[in-house]
């Protein structure tokens, strides 16, 4: 499990070690590339290659786009669609040595239809879905036919990061 924050790693890998799963975590900072990296080659290390990759971390700033701070910015596109870049870099080319895998981008509905006051996070996300797109066309391209790939776009979860979600 790759994971921004420590809160729910433990609750989610006991849960499926309560389905029958064999369970490592690892808590990554998904905004630094080089603990991704890091993380990846510990991953390869210890359990060998992953052949089903899902891009989730995701943070988000709902505020104007001048109201919403240089950091908070930054954080977005480091987490919502440079983390996803990295993960799949790291794990890629097993997957392309095997012509086998699936990578799963988690985006979101803001990646499709643009909302007041989340300009930032619009656009990150936004940025996902073309990854999605772009990642996609290249597997084809270089005939990597049985790499799967998948893009979610859901519109509102409650995780935390903003009160009452609704539309």
């Amino acid at each position: 499990l790759f994971c921004l924050l420590q809160h729910g790693v433990e609750d989610t890998a006991a849960e499926c070690e309560r389905l029958g799963a064999s369970v490592q975590a690892y808590v990554v900072d998904c905004s630094k590339r080089e603990e991704i990296y890091s993380a990846a080659e510990k991953v390869k290390k210890d359990i060998g290659d992953v052949s089903i990759l899902v891009n989730n971390a995701g943070v988000i700033t709902a505020a104007d786009l001048l109201s919403t701070q240089d950091h908070q910015i930054e954080r977005m596109f480091e987490v919502n669609i440079l983390a996803h870049i990295w993960t799949t870099r790291a794990f890629l080319p097993a997957m392309m040595n095997n012509n086998h895998g699936h990578i799963v981008t988690v985006a979101s509905a803001a990646g499709h239809f643009v909302t007041s006051f989340m300009v930032a996070y619009c656009s990150s996300k936004f940025a996902a879905v073309g990854f999605h797109k772009a990642l996609t066309e290249e597997l084809s391209t270089l005939g990597k036919d049985r790499i799967k790939t998948t893009c979610l776009c859901p519109v509102f979860i409650n995780t935390g990061f903003v009160k009452n979600p609704s539309t």
